[in-house]
């Protein structure tokens, strides 16, 4: 774990309020921070230090609930995906989801998995981020490691990613807002527009208009 300064905080505070402002389904998902200890302890199992965006923001949250396992309207989205349609990993399911699959150190190399777009079935895909916290895509099911860092416009690093995330929920601009637009469902954070008519789904900010 690295002590060094990381500017990741200003953009969750800014998602976590809209969330509680705007999607209580969603921000009931979010977990408390974990504990420097906790921190550690992940650390000595992974056998590497995380990186210091990462550890920044576990520490002010672990990761979301896996709702997953509740007794949930078929019909309902799941509320956890707000990040952009990722689950954010506590400290124990990033553990787990490095550690699974075998050959670990063949398919991760120096990244570390922190979101997920399924979090109950594996083989996980999501991103991954590196000691410089760039990100990069994986996917366990297709066999593909994490390895050229995206360069896609919000992408470039955590703090870059939450800062656009924050962005498109906040003011309804920024580049994710080219690939899908924040919308309420059930008091739920999804990202649509959700296909069929008549659903029960309603962009943040419908003066921008929805992505098609």
């Amino acid at each position: 774990m690295e002590d060094t300064m990381s500017d990741v905080r200003p953009a969750w505070t800014a998602i976590a309020h809209w969330l509680a402002v705007h999607a209580p389904a969603s921000h009931a998902t979010l977990r408390p921070g974990a504990a420097v200890a906790d921190v550690r302890s992940a650390e000595v199992e992974l056998g590497m230090g995380l990186p210091a965006d990462l550890v920044t923001l576990l520490l002010v949250c672990d990761g979301t609930v896996d709702v997953s396992a509740l007794d949930r309207d078929p019909d309902e989205y799941d509320p956890g995906l707000f990040l952009a349609q990722h689950h954010l990993l506590p400290l124990e399911e990033i553990v787990h989801v490095r550690g699974s699959g075998g050959n670990t150190d063949q398919f991760w190399g120096s990244w570390v998995p922190f979101a997920v777009t399924d979090y109950s079935l594996p083989p996980w895909g999501g991103l991954a981020i590196d000691a410089e916290g760039r990100l990069a895509t994986f996917s366990q099911d297709g066999g593909e490691p994490p390895s050229a860092p995206l360069t896609s416009p919000g992408h470039g690093s955590l703090s870059e990613f939450l800062d656009t995330v924050a962005e498109a929920l906040t003011q309804g601009t920024g580049p994710l807002m080219a690939e899908a637009t924040p919308g309420i469902h059930r008091g739920a954070l999804v990202w649509g527009p959700l296909p069929g008519d008549g659903a029960p789904w309603t962009p943040a900010h419908p003066e921008h208009g929805s992505t098609g």
